[in-house]
């Protein structure tokens, strides 16, 4: 996925999946999007679980939602 793309969806609430290398399983994180390091190729994430770092590289979908659902 291109850093450039992900740059829009800064304060928005996503569902993004990942897919590490070597993993046979793809892993779903949902929080608010909120900061994208494109040289460092990192999204900081905010979600229920606490703040996550995610690679760009690992990223397969990214689907922004409307409504924050708090489970």
């Amino acid at each position: 996925m291109n850093g450039k793309c992900v740059d829009r969806l800064i304060g928005k609430y996503c569902k993004i999946v990942t897919k590490e290398p070597g993993e046979k399983k793809a892993t779903v994180v949902t929080g608010i999007v909120n900061d994208v390091d494109s040289e460092a190729g990192f999204i900081m994430i905010e979600s229920i679980q606490g703040m996550c770092f995610l690679n760009i590289k690992t990223i397969v979908a990214i689907k922004p939602k409307k409504k924050l659902r708090l489970q």
